[in-house]
């Protein structure tokens, strides 16, 4: 387990799961991610260096290095949450029927995003910076492929299979509309409550899927 899922676990309340070394590491982590938004914010983006950040957070800068290696990870960080979905699945117990592991997975990802109202200018200097934007996108797409081949494995398919990919991006689709009900709203309700609208809509009414061609009636085929 990497420092980074170290931290969003320790967020969830799995502390006892991992070792006081490990806490500590994931907490000083926590602590550079919020001084470096606070002089982003403060300062801008670009007129940030690492060691300002060092010096502010109060750690040498080797281990501000060793935490992250580039700056633009510090600023990415709130929003990298959903590349833990492979060691989030693959953490769930092997005879957990795969449907529940996926909700339990959704459900910890959404409950550890950091309710920062902070949160709106970081995703403004992101927006603004093709480059940051670009890094988000790779990152964001490592991270699902490696969720691609941790669900087929779990579903016990080769990872190109249709199923497993599509499980994989329906997963996804509805975290992103889970989240952005809730961004939306005024809050008040909670976004495992959210969660659970959405999965029951689903579950009672189906999804509506593109018939194959074989089977169309409507149309002619051409």
């Amino acid at each position: 387990m990497n420092v980074e899922t170290l931290s969003r676990t320790v967020k969830l309340g799995y502390a006892g799961a991992v070792g006081l070394r490990e806490v500590k590491a994931a907490r000083t982590r926590d602590h550079i991610v919020d001084v470096a938004i606070e002089l982003f914010i403060a300062q801008g983006y670009d007129q940030t260096t690492m060691e300002q950040i060092a010096e502010k957070a109060e750690v040498a800068p080797s281990t501000l290095y060793r935490y992250f290696a580039s700056k633009d990870l510090l600023v990415l960080d709130r929003l990298l949450v959903l590349t833990d979905l492979d060691d989030a699945l693959e953490s769930r117990p092997a005879d957990e029927p795969v449907g529940d592991s996926l909700t339990m997975v959704l459900r910890d990802c959404l409950e550890s995003f950091v309710d920062d109202p902070r949160n709106t200018a970081v995703r403004q200097i992101i927006d603004e910076a093709p480059a940051l934007r670009t890094r988000l996108f790779d990152i964001s797409t490592e991270s699902f492929k490696a969720f691609e081949r941790a669900l087929a494995k779990r579903m016990a398919v080769p990872p190109d299979d249709v199923r497993a990919m599509m499980t994989a991006r329906m997963a996804l689709q509805v975290f992103e509309i889970v989240a952005d009900r809730w961004w939306r709203g005024d809050h008040s309700e909670s976004r495992t409550d959210i969660l659970n609208d959405v999965l029951t809509a689903l579950a009672d009414q189906g999804v509506v899927l593109p018939t194959p061609l074989d089977r169309v009636t409507s149309a002619p085929r051409p």
